[in-house]
């Protein structure tokens, strides 16, 4: 199994506003043949919770290289919204870029690459092939 049919692991990325301001995150992922469940953490960059961690979860699908989220904040007090991912996988499942919008309010781009790259995804393949 490629690292493309299977997005499960932990994820660092960032994303940006259309005005340069940018947050990085971390990302907890399950794949479940193509659902997609997680949870995020990053530090509040502005707003009144700078400087604490707010955690949101994400639901969403992964179909071919199109990966699709909604991110929801768990303290509806700071973001009462659903935050609309839609990227696109890059090396071997292990990257995916794209952009984010709540409609109407926020826009911009993000990234995200998948922990340990490549050499993880590896190991992952030779811990499923089956001694003969």
């Amino acid at each position: 199994m490629s690292g493309a049919d299977d997005l499960t692991g932990r994820w660092h990325g960032f994303y940006t506003y259309a005005d340069g301001r940018s947050c990085a995150f971390e990302a907890q992922v399950r794949d479940h043949g193509g659902e997609l469940v997680g949870v995020t953490h990053e530090v509040a960059e502005f707003g009144p919770a700078a400087g604490g961690t707010l955690t949101a979860s994400i639901e969403g699908r992964r179909k071919g290289s199109a990966v699709d989220f909604a991110k929801t904040y768990d303290d509806v007090a700071l973001a009462h919204y659903a935050i609309h991912y839609a990227g696109t996988l890059g090396d071997g499942g292990n990257e995916i870029e794209g952009t984010w919008s709540v409609p109407g309010v926020h826009s911009g781009t993000f990234l995200m690459i998948r922990e340990g790259g490549i050499e993880a995804e590896e190991e992952r393949e030779a811990a499923e092939e089956v001694p003969r």
